[in-house]
């Protein structure tokens, strides 16, 4: 009797480890990690591809298992899930992680390319900021290419416009659409749909990735110029992270942020082509502007994150901005 018990705690006990450390199989380490998104998204697609492509550069030493998206972690909880070490990894919004460490949204705050970015030694330096918060920050996968737009339900006529509006954003945008004049309110991606055919919110602010197909009966223009970059941030918790040999280690975090970083980037070229190519063939509205609009719009969204910033964290937004902006 006393031996049977044993035998069933242990099982209920190997059964209730959903998210533990990652487990060896002979010298190969299987980690669990969650994405912002499913893989049925854009998004997804492109961090599915990077999960194979790892994969399949780490056959032998080190594996991924992708577990799901928000509907297993919520978006903006997955980057403390792994601080927690409930998850091993996550690939996310940088500006999911603010909480943890304010200046990690800035990542979204450049004009630069990703090669001028990297040659700064930005990637060192995140490395730094991120592992005294408790979390170890392997890369970015970057989109230098991809610009944010303003997607609106209904057509504006001069940026004036926009004061009072309410603006769905990611943590990061918020600063750009409040010196705007605009309510910027912060929602998961998930809810964008509902929540712009509820009329709680008038616009949102993305990529432009697949927005005809997804917000197709709730949005009606889009404005241009777009601003920002795009990138995602690839985070470990450090005491699985810590398992991992040193030398594959460095394979892994070589692979991210030197091999297949271009080839990340080259993997978005098709869908934004197509993004734009799809909300012109659907009739969504192009509001441009121009001239002294256009330098107005541009200076407010490029000054307004790094002022706020620098009013939490000075002496760090002081030296990422210098290195994410020309």
């Amino acid at each position: 009797m006393k031996k049977t018990l044993i035998a069933t705690t242990a099982a209920i006990a190997m059964g209730a480890t959903v998210f533990t450390a990652p487990v060896a199989n002979a010298a190969e380490m299987t980690f669990k990690l969650v994405t912002m998104l499913p893989l049925s998204t854009p998004i997804g697609r492109t961090f599915d591809g990077f999960m194979k492509r790892l994969n399949a550069e780490m056959k032998g030493e080190l594996q991924i298992d992708h577990r799901g998206g928000p509907e297993v972690i919520g978006q903006f909880k997955q980057p403390n899930a792994v601080r927690l070490g409930s998850v091993d990894m996550t690939l996310t919004s940088p500006s999911y992680a603010n909480g943890i460490l304010n200046v990690s949204g800035t990542a979204n705050y450049s004009n630069k390319q990703y090669a001028e970015i990297k040659a700064t030694g930005y990637h060192d330096y995140m490395t730094e900021l991120h592992k005294a918060k408790g979390l170890v920050y392997i890369g970015e996968l970057p989109v230098s290419q991809l610009r944010f737009h303003i997607f609106l339900k209904n057509p504006i006529s001069k940026l004036e416009d926009l004061k009072g509006m309410k603006i769905r954003v990611f943590p990061a945008i918020r600063p750009a659409m409040a010196a705007l004049g605009a309510n910027p309110v912060v929602l998961p991606m998930p809810t964008i749909y509902t929540s712009m055919e509820r009329g709680v919110v008038q616009g949102f602010v993305t990529g432009v990735s697949g927005v005809a197909e997804q917000y197709k009966g709730v949005v009606g223009a889009y404005v241009e110029p777009g601003f920002y970059r795009a990138t995602f941030h690839f985070l470990a918790n450090p005491k699985s992270w810590a398992k991992v040999p040193a030398a594959t280690q460095a394979k892994v975090i070589n692979f991210v942020r030197t091999a297949d970083a271009a080839t990340y980037e080259a993997s978005w070229n098709a869908s934004l082509k197509a993004g734009y190519e799809t909300i012109k063939k659907e009739g969504i509205k192009k509001v441009e502007f121009t001239g002294a609009e256009r330098e107005k719009f541009l200076q407010l969204v490029n000054q307004a994150p790094w002022t706020d910033i620098k009013k939490k964290a000075p002496k760090e937004a002081e030296k990422l901005q210098m290195m994410l902006m020309k």
